[in-house]
Order: C-alpha cells, then sequence, then structure tokens
C-alpha cells in the first residue's frame, strides 16, 4: 500500500470511492458521482489545498483531503473530506492516511487541523482515535437559505 498526495488524476476515483462509501449506513447518503467529483474538484482548487490518498493495486482505497488557511500567526488546515473504503475499514487505512497527513502538514507549519462531522457517530469515534476533540470554544451555526427549504 501506498500513502501519497493527491494528484488531480485521482479525484475521479476518488468520487467514485466518495459515493460508494457514503451510500452504505450510518450515512446512505444519495450522491451523485458527478456531484461528488465537482465537490472533490472545488476542494482541489482551493489555495492551499493538500490530501493523501491510499493506493493498492493501482486503484485508490481512502483519502483525505482539504486546505491550510492563514489563521492571526499560524495556519490551520480544514480537512473537508476522509473516506475508505467500505469492505477496508478498520483495517488501519484511515489511521494511516491520517498520521501521514498530519506528519505531512506539520512538516509545512501547519499548526492545527479541524473538522466538522456527525457527533455519536462512527467517524466522530475514529477521529477522536486519531487524536482529535471537541473544542469546547468552538460552536458550528447554520442560517439555512430558501434555496434550501
Amino acid at each position: 500500500m501506498k500513502f501519497q498526495p493527491i494528484e488531480s488524476g485521482h479525484l475521479r476515483e476518488c468520487a467514485n470511492l466518495f459515493v460508494s462509501v457514503f451510500s452504505n449506513p450510518p450515512w446512505n447518503e444519495t450522491w451523485k458521482q458527478e456531484i461528488a467529483l465537482r465537490r472533490l474538484k472545488d476542494c482541489y482548487n482551493i489555495p492551499g489545498s493538500y490530501g493523501i490518498v491510499a493506493v493498492t493495486a493501482d486503484k485508490v482505497c481512502g483519502f483525505a483531503i482539504g486546505y491550510a488557511e492563514v489563521w492571526y500567526e499560524y495556519q490551520h488546515f480544514y480537512l473537508k473530506e476522509m473516506c475508505v473504503q467500505s469492505t477496508n475499514q478498520r483495517s488501519g487505512i484511515g489511521t494511516k492516511i491520517m498520521d501521514v497527513l498530519h506528519q505531512d502538514l506539520a512538516s509545512k507549519g501547519v499548526s492545527m487541523i479541524y473538522l466538522l462531522t456527525m457527533r455519536d457517530s462512527p467517524a466522530a469515534a475514529f477521529y477522536e482515535k486519531c487524536g482529535f476533540s471537541n473544542n469546547s470554544q468552538m460552536t458550528i451555526m447554520l442560517k439555512t437559505t430558501k434555496a434550501h427549504s
């Protein structure tokens, strides 16, 4: 298994994986491949974008992508998306992706990684196992638009 920086040539395969993973429990989301690809291309094209893919037998089996941004005197990294092929979950691939991402970002001067995920979910438990914690000083706030209603 290779862990390497994500490249534009990986995005279509990552989108296929994304749709496959998030259509299953506990998410049961109905992503279309073209929308997932557009989302990942948007993430990839943001200034400061960085990600890691896990590749085995020339096939992407997991990835993480986000972007670094300047904050005061530091750089923070917003992890936008991460997934591992359903049949490979709980095998250590996700943890290794997060370890490689953390090491790479630390070497680039990033001081913090943050993300959004559902409370009390398998994803939250995974991120906690990887050393993430809830931040008592921050909250997520939401305001919908008519377009979303």
